[in-house]
C-alpha cells in the first residue's frame, strides 16, 4: 500500500509542475529583458544562482563563443558582467520554453502584478480586449487540467495492470537476463 502512495504523489507532483502558457507581447526578448532589469533585486538574485553542468560544458568547450554571447549580452541589456553571465547560464540550464516562461513572469512582476497571468489580463485590459485574455487563460487552464488528469489516468490505470499481472505468476514476473540456451540440446 505503501508503495501505491509513493507513486501516485511522484506521479501528481510530476503532473501538476507541467503546466505553463507563455504569450509574448513586448515582441522580443532585449525588449522585455530591458523592461525588467530595472529590478536590481531580481538580477542581484540570479548573479548569486551557481552554475550548473550545463553552464559549465558550454564554457569549458566553446570558450570563444560563451564570452561573445556574454557580451553581446552585457551590450544589448545594458548588465554587469556578473549579471549576462548568471542570465546566460541560466538560459543554459533551462530548456528555453522554461527560461522564457520564467523571463515573462520577471517582467510582469516588475510591472507590479501578481503573476504572469495577472499581467497577461492587465496588460490586454489596457489594449481593451481583457475578456479575450480571460477566454484564453480559463481555456488554458481547463486543457491543461485535462491534460493532467488524463496522464494521471494512464498511470494510475497502468500501475494496476503491471500490479494485476505481477499478482497473477509473481515468480516469473519481469525475469531478467538474457535467455538460457545452453540447456538445449
Amino acid at each position: 500500500m505503501r508503495l501505491h502512495l509513493v507513486i501516485y504523489s511522484i506521479i501528481i507532483s510530476t503532473a501538476t509542475g507541467v503546466s505553463a502558457f507563455v504569450q509574448w507581447q513586448c515582441g522580443d526578448y532585449v525588449s522585455c529583458k530591458s523592461a525588467s532589469s530595472s529590478s536590481s533585486s531580481t538580477m542581484a538574485l540570479h548573479a548569486r544562482t551557481p552554475v550548473g553542468p550545463m553552464a559549465r560544458l558550454k564554457k569549458l568547450q566553446d570558450p570563444k563563443e560563451y564570452n561573445r554571447v556574454v557580451e553581446e549580452k552585457m551590450k544589448r541589456s545594458k548588465m554587469t558582467r556578473e549579471e549576462a553571465e548568471a542570465d546566460y547560464n541560466q538560459f543554459l540550464e533551462n530548456p528555453p520554453f522554461y527560461y522564457a516562461l520564467e523571463k515573462k513572469e520577471e517582467y510582469y512582476k516588475s510591472m507590479g502584478y501578481k503573476d504572469i497571468f495577472e499581467g497577461m489580463i492587465g496588460e490586454a485590459e489596457k489594449q481593451g480586449k481583457g475578456d479575450e485574455m480571460r477566454e484564453r487563460i480559463a481555456k488554458f487552464r481547463l486543457e491543461s487540467k485535462i491534460k493532467a488528469a488524463t496522464v494521471l489516468i494512464i498511470a494510475i490505470v497502468g500501475f494496476f495492470w503491471v500490479q494485476t499481472i505481477y499478482n497473477a505468476d509473481p515468480e516469473h514476473f519481469l525475469k531478467g537476463g538474457l535467455p538460457d540456451y545452453s540447456r538445449r540440446g
